[in-house]
């Protein structure tokens, strides 16, 4: 397989792609097996490994064929269960979506022919980051009237920019059952879906609006969050007479200089602008260097089709693209447009946002060195329908290289891999225990217990094993997880994680290192009459990798940890807190 290095990592990946698109135009078709050798070194794989170890050695400075398609990947565990197939499209029914009347269905003709996709044979198209493309007038011309003409499209064309929302209603609110089932919903969110549907999505969009204004090489931008200058939100939609704007934002975040709070629970930060930064960054730097071992812990868990009773787990990037959703989304409300999966994509600020969301998932496999991150077949065989920019309905798999939808991203710097402090200050270490504020903390227990946001949850939990040897750190991960979660009302919830050193069995006063967050964006359902179903809700759970994190904060000798659950937002109940060691998936990254 081709070792693909995203051009926003090196500059050595750039001239690979050039490389690939010189064969391309040749006619030569797909390049198989493209390294990019200077002087006898793979520089892409050299390349990951440096990122890789920026983020992983030096923890005293840093702290569907299906979606593999060409990658060819047919090993995994053998299970009793199949991938996700596209549903039924004639049997749309109403969503769980009141901000909408529960309506968003598309226009179905039966007789609509389903095609397999016909990859884009188009010059490589480069996606730039939201604050620089501002300046840019003609790029902004063309965005601008792409999207018009897309509004101003009949209502019930498929290429319609309100039809073209509507379908992240239908795929996250509960619209369409799965194949050969009537009481399973088919959910693009909390599982390892997450990432591969929305990169379809984002594809399709982004095609259909070139189409319309006939530019080939027309991409959309990202939402460049991960860095200073790209924190704010983008200026390119603000303007109210632009067809890019949405009036249906919190007002008091999208003002020029308001910085986005990755932790955001409808709670407002009072840090300063560069606390706030920092915490964001180190949040994002977290998330990558506590998963690369294990690629569910950054992209979420396993869903099969029929399956009923599993509980959804989602991983810490998809945290992180929530909080961005209700940072913009009204305070109020139903919380439209960003804030409510089913009015998400009237924002044209979703697709920049889930750009970046796209961007991310590139950056991890490429620290990865590309390796594939579910050997099984129920993941890489997943397929979805879309509309083309030919108005024809296709059935696309193989998403794990973006240069085969033939985009990239422009290479930009990643801050969060650079030397910014992201350990606590650990102002009780000198203390004495008789100094401190001590509070006796037990176990779990095995009845549920529900979150309380001016009493945190604190449990002793055992580890399975401590002072663990590098070579047992590259076959398994710890992890900390949380079972049974219910989120008890239909309102959004947010609860965070932090991890500390017990003394003895008794906890100190500060919370200690923070570990990841679960996060649930609301889901409704308004009945016939017209008032608020309290509908039935699965239960979740949340995964979080403390190998790194343990080692950061001198833990590896401790055989117990306090675990310390701060709930807010909404309401929860949690099942159960334990850690346990899972098999690595690349272990060469430790």
């Amino acid at each position: 397989m081709s070792l693909l290095l995203n051009s926003s990592l090196t500059g050595a990946s750039s001239a690979c792609l050039l490389h690939r698109e010189k064969c391309r135009r040749r006619g030569r078709g797909h390049v198989h097996g493209v390294t990019c050798r200077q002087g006898g070194n793979d520089d892409r794989r050299e390349a990951a490994r440096q990122q890789r170890s920026r983020l992983l050695l030096d923890r005293r400075d840093m702290l569907l064929g299906g979606l593999g398609g060409l990658y060819g990947v047919t090993a995994g565990p053998k299970v009793l269960a199949e991938p996700i197939m596209p549903p039924d499209l004639s049997k749309c029914h109403d969503a769980n979506a009141p901000a909408l009347d529960n309506h968003c269905c598309p226009p179905y003709s039966g007789s609509d022919t389903i095609l397999e996709y016909d990859f884009p044979a188009t010059p490589l198209r480069v996606r730039r980051p939201a604050h620089l493309v501002k300046d840019d007038q003609e790029y902004m011309d063309k965005y601008k009237e792409a999207v018009r003409r897309m509004k101003n499209l009949p209502a019930e064309h498929p290429w319609n920019y309100y039809q073209q929302a509507n379908i992240h209603c239908q795929y996250c609110n509960d619209a369409y059952y799965q194949q050969n089932t009537d009481d399973v919903p088919v959910q693009v969110h909390f599982s390892w879906i997450f990432l591969p549907w929305h990169r379809y999505y984002l594809h399709f969009y982004e095609r259909i609006l070139g189409k319309l204004i006939d530019d080939d090489t027309f991409t959309i931008p990202f939402w460049n969050w991960d860095t200073k200058d790209g924190m704010t939100f983008p200026a390119i939609f603000q303007d109210a007479a632009s067809p890019l704007y949405d009036p249906k934002r919190d007002q008091r975040h999208v003002k020029d200089g308001a910085i986005l709070d990755l932790k955001y629970a409808y709670t407002e930060n009072t840090a300063s602008d560069s606390e706030i930064i920092r915490e964001n960054l180190c949040f994002i730097r977290k998330t990558f260097k506590h998963s690369l071992s294990l690629a569910e812990l950054f992209m979420g868990d396993p869903v099969r089709a029929g399956e009923k009773e599993i509980q959804e787990a989602n991983g810490q990037l998809e945290v992180i693209h929530n909080a961005a959703h209700m940072w913009v989304g009204e305070p109020g409300g139903y919380k439209e447009n960003m804030g409510d999966f089913s009015t998400a994509a009237r924002d044209s600020v979703f697709f920049c946002h889930h750009s970046n969301v796209d961007r991310m998932w590139d950056i991890y496999r490429n620290l990865r060195g590309n390796s594939v991150e579910f050997k099984d077949k129920d993941w890489l065989d997943s397929t979805f329908l879309f509309h083309d920019e030919n108005e024809q309905l296709v059935k696309i798999q193989d998403c794990l290289d973006p240069t085969k939808l033939r985009y990239t991203f422009e290479q930009v710097p990643l801050p969060w891999l650079g030397n910014i402090n992201c350990q606590k200050t650990a102002e009780t270490k000198s203390k004495s225990t008789a100094e401190l504020s001590l509070k006796r903390v037990g176990e779990f227990g095995t009845t549920p217990k529900a979150l309380d946001a001016s009493n945190p949850l604190r449990v002793i939990v055992a580890r399975p094993k401590k002072n663990r040897k590098k070579k047992e750190k590259q076959e398994k991960v710890e992890v900390l997880q949380i079972k049974d979660i219910k989120v008890t009302t239909n309102e959004t919830a947010r609860f965070d994680v932090y991890v500390a050193v017990p003394y003895g069995d008794l906890a100190g006063p500060d919370y200690g290192e923070f570990a990841g967050s679960f996060v649930r964006l609301a889901h409704r359902k308004k009945g016939s009459d017209g008032t608020e179903e309290q509908g039935p809700k699965k239960k979740g759970k949340l995964k979080l990798g403390i190998t790194a994190l343990l080692e950061d904060i001198d833990a590896e000798d401790a055989d117990k940890l306090v675990v310390t659950l701060v709930l807010r937002t909404g309401s929860v109940t949690v099942g159960g807190v334990s850690i346990k060691l899972l098999q690595t998936d690349t272990p060469a990254v430790i």
